[in-house]
């Protein structure tokens, strides 16, 4: 390749990460725990918070009584069967100010004689919360569907996506001599460049997955629309089924039996494991059946789906099964269940939380390599003063970095605790991640970008600490020992990995003090 060629595509390689490289860094970190959204839900959860569970055959009953005794649940309800990972109540429903939008969550189940008992429900729901912080990377703005953070990260993800090709263009060159290659030389920024190179392609392809199934999600109304306008014009995109003219009385719900009958005509493995009914008694009764399909390309990380009418269970939106979908849906749903890892069972998630971080670490050294290329030398006698954007972009790196674990970490003591005294868990969930979040980047402007690595990797390991502790206090309130033992197995872990690059970093702003080589002033 020419040399001019070369540091073109180099350009376009480092500019494109550089303004993408700190918003990926927040997203990858927080989906490594996303994986894991339904058992960090149940870790959260206090046995004080939960329903007595019950036995299928008296779910039809339930939901019954449900929609009698509370006829707001209708809009908006989830039923969990016995199957399901979200252990705190056979049924859930929401009520939603139709001007501020705030939710209220309600939950019920029977009593030992039949008897409805339902109670506002005080969950911390931590692992949706990450969920968010994941597509939008904090951004605030905009409800759920719309909300700014995602148009946002669409771009991002653009530039994502061109980095990663211009960086395998510059690197295909030389890709013998430098596959895997992990240099020490005297120079900091050979040994950065080495270890980039090593998490960029050891990940290669799912990077590539990652980049290209964001840019859809983000913006799959405005591909929609064009293919309306461009490619089907007067024909409708989706075929939705007629509205079946029944009678929309909440007494002629089909029970759950039939409703297992009808979706095993269709897929004969599918074991349903959730429901979410939606416009009970209008026209546009919806339902989402959620299920496990071993074995199949499936539309979310632990459920396959199909949508149907609750009371006549019509074939409905058949898409979203991996039998009947048909080549364009089992394209669709190959971009769900490959950004989401829901194919391979808890082997692939644990993979995928290992390429969540692993993949933070790429967007890191990759501003690591430019703060070094572009750092100038001190010594002993001549300390030197960097340029402004070295001196910015070390902090923010610093700041952001270990501002979203953090936050993360703080969001999690705080779904603990406010679950347990069933007080404004939202509000406190927010309060510790984007408090801790904005405290770590404002110190790292406090002080030398070392001295905040340092010491923010120190506040980490604390807070793990304080998880593992937490955990332990409320272990007899938990409802879910397994996780309670996994959670604190990921904390030690993390604890170590923490306490091991402090230290390191420690020793090497020791042994460079005199010239102050890492001290970025």
């Amino acid at each position: 390749m020419k040399l001019e060629n070369f540091k073109n595509y180099q350009n376009i390689h480092i500019w494109a990460g550089i303004f993408s490289g700190l918003l990926l860094f927040i997203c990858f970190a927080t989906s490594a725990f996303t994986i894991f959204k339904g058992p960090l839900n149940t870790w959260a959860l206090h046995s004080e918070n939960t329903m007595p569970a019950i036995a299928e055959s008296q779910y039809d009953d339930l939901i019954q009584q449900v929609l009698i005794a509370h006829p707001e649940a209708g809009k908006e309800m989830t039923v969990y069967l016995p199957v399901a990972m979200t252990e705190h109540a056979p049924v859930q429903w929401v009520v939603r100010d139709e001007d501020t939008h705030d939710a209220v969550y309600w939950h019920a189940s029977l009593d030992k004689n039949g008897q409805l008992i339902s109670q506002q429900a005080f969950l911390s729901d931590i692992g949706d919360f990450l969920d968010h912080l994941h597509r939008t990377a904090g951004i605030p703005g905009g409800d759920d569907h719309d909300a700014v953070g995602i148009w946002i990260m669409g771009i991002v993800c653009i530039l994502y996506f061109v980095a990663i090709v211009s960086g395998l263009v510059i690197f295909l060159p030389t890709w013998a001599k430098d596959l895997f290659a992990l240099r020490k030389a005297k120079k900091a920024k050979r040994f950065w460049v080495d270890f980039h190179n090593i998490l960029g392609i050891s990940a290669l392809p799912f990077h590539i997955i990652i980049a290209v199934t964001t840019v859809v999600f983000a913006y799959h109304d405005i591909l929609y629309g064009s293919m309306q306008s461009l490619v089907y014009k007067d024909k409708p995109m989706f075929n939705r089924p007629a509205v079946i003219d029944v009678d929309r009385n909440n007494e002629n719900l089909l029970s759950i039996e039939t409703l297992r009958q009808k979706i095993t005509e269709t897929e004969p493995d599918f074991n349903m494991a959730e429901l979410r009914f939606s416009g009970l008694g209008t026209p546009r009764s919806r339902l989402i059946i959620g299920g496990e399909l071993e074995g199949e390309i499936i539309r979310g990380p632990y459920y396959a789906f199909w949508v149907t009418d609750p009371y006549t269970a019509s074939a409905g939106y058949t898409a979203m099964l991996p039998s009947v979908s048909g080549a364009a849906g089992k394209i669709v749903n190959g971009f769900f269940t490959l950004h989401f890892g829901g194919f391979g069972g808890s082997t692939i998630h644990w993979i995928y939380f290992a390429l969540g971080l692993s993949g933070s670490l790429l967007f890191l050294t990759g501003n690591i390599i430019w703060i070094e290329g572009r750092r100038k030398r001190s010594t002993a006698n001549a300390p030197a003063t960097q340029k402004r954007s070295v001196r910015i972009l070390s902090r923010l790196t610093v700041g952001v970095c270990t501002g979203t674990f953090i936050g993360i970490g703080l969001s999690l003591l705080a779904a603990k605790f406010a679950a347990a005294t069933q007080s404004n868990i939202q509000f406190y969930q927010h309060l510790g991640y984007y408090g801790g979040f904005l405290a770590a980047i404002a110190y790292s402007f406090l002080v030398t970008p070392i001295k905040a690595a340092i010491h923010s990797l120190y506040a980490l390991t604390a807070i793990a600490l304080s998880l593992i502790v937490a955990t332990c206090i409320y272990w007899n309130a938990s409802v879910s020992s397994t996780i309670n033992i996994a959670f604190i197995g990921v904390a030690i872990s993390l604890i170590a990995l923490f306490i091991l690059i402090a230290k390191r970093l420690a020793a090497k702003a020791h042994a460079c003090a005199p010239r102050r080589c890492l001290a970025i002033t």
